[in-house]
């Protein structure tokens, strides 16, 4: 497949969706509102998807919208200002929320890298006192990986958003604990553990959080697109 069916995939695994094809809201046990609009970009494409109370009339107007848009060209930066679809969207309802940044697939070999626990019903109580959102959600957002210091998880990579055919990445790590290659070791033993399970993994990050970019390098992760939403 190319970098739009991989940005396809991606949106349709990021939200739920009525009948019509519409997001509903996000895809993870705290299932959160979906945004009004989600512009996937990449160098074969768009993809385009549209919230559940955008009027037809509405979406006709973004989809032409976004047809006229020039390729994007650098995968580095953020896109250029998209003002004019934020001006179609206003049409609807003022936009209160809006964000994006780049969006990155694993490379073909995922080096394993050592002291990362998998996360299983029997050990959750390593994330009771450091992650205690994970210790209620931790059946819906397997598989996750943590490593440990003092009998306590200090880093997890989680499921952020589980799908059939691709699942994408959520880290933390405790702030105490940053700059010391954590987030990557538990990152790169999710990507390695969805591959094994036939599935796709992803990651993504907002383009101000050159930390979590910073994690993506390390592992070896490949930018494909950028996305944007307009809530």
């Amino acid at each position: 497949m190319d970098d739009r069916d991989l940005m396809a995939i991606r949106a349709d695994t990021l939200f739920c969706f009525d009948a019509r094809g519409r997001m509903l809201h996000s895809n993870e046990p705290s299932g959160r509102p979906a945004p009004r609009l989600f512009l996937g970009r990449t160098l074969e494409g768009d993809v385009v998807r549209f919230g559940a109370s955008v009027p037809d009339t509405v979406a006709r107007r973004l989809e032409e919208i976004v047809e006229r848009l020039p390729p994007i060209a650098d995968l580095s930066a953020p896109p250029p200002s998209l003002d004019v679809l934020r001006e179609a969207l206003t049409q609807h309802a003022p936009v209160a929320v809006m964000g994006g940044g780049p969006a990155y697939r694993f490379p073909a070999s995922i080096a394993a890298l050592a002291n990362v626990v998998q996360l299983t019903d029997a050990n959750r109580d390593l994330v009771r006192d450091t992650f205690p959102f994970l210790y209620d959600e931790l059946a819906g957002r397997q598989p996750c990986f943590a490593v440990l210091d003092d009998g306590a998880a200090v880093a997890v990579c989680i499921s952020s958003r589980n799908g059939a055919d691709a699942a994408e990445a959520g880290v933390e790590t405790l702030a105490a604990y940053r700059g010391r290659g954590h987030a990557a070791a538990v990152t790169a033993a999710w990507g390695a553990a969805i591959r094994e399970s036939g599935r796709i993994p992803l990651y993504s990050t907002a383009w101000e959080n050159l930390a979590s970019q910073g994690v993506a390098r390390s592992v070896g992760l490949i930018v494909f697109g950028a996305d944007i939403s307009w809530g």
